[in-house]
């Protein structure tokens, strides 16, 4: 539970704080995170880490590799859009199947070519996530 010298901060915190009863359940509140494992120093360590990584491979990257990186970005997204002017309306799934790579990249892109207001997002229905649709086996798989 709580030490002396943090009961005594409650006690002097008082009206112009946020009251005793709200400093005791902040303190429950937190012994129950770190009691359930969840670590935040550990937390923060692996997000500083992670970007670290991003960054020291970004500078590796040449400006002809970013040039190139986004003319091939520029191509699939030409793809997509000629997908979809040929059936009218899509769906990531399908798009994923004709042009043989993971839904999970087709989302990518098109959230970037609606950004750029290329295209239009008229539907969003909810998804299975539990189960999948298989469509990015299928893609795989061809």
């Amino acid at each position: 539970m709580m030490t002396g010298m943090m009961e005594k901060m409650v006690e002097k915190m008082g009206p112009m704080g946020c009251g005793p009863d709200m400093m005791k359940k902040g303190m429950e509140m937190r012994e129950r995170i770190m009691g359930s494992g969840f670590n935040p120093q550990e937390m923060c360590r692996q997000m500083t880490s992670a970007v670290t990584k991003a960054v020291e491979m970004g500078s590796y990257a040449t400006p002809e590799v970013r040039a190139l990186f986004e003319d091939w970005v520029g191509e699939v997204e030409k793809e997509i859009i000629n997908v979809i002017a040929q059936s009218g309306q899509s769906n990531p799934g399908s798009i994923a199947q004709k042009l043989r790579i993971k839904e999970d990249s087709v989302i990518f892109f098109i959230s970037r070519l609606a950004q750029q207001k290329k295209i239009k997002i008229s539907a969003i229905e909810l998804g299975d996530a539990d189960t999948g649709n298989g469509s990015e086996e299928a893609a795989m798989e061809k």
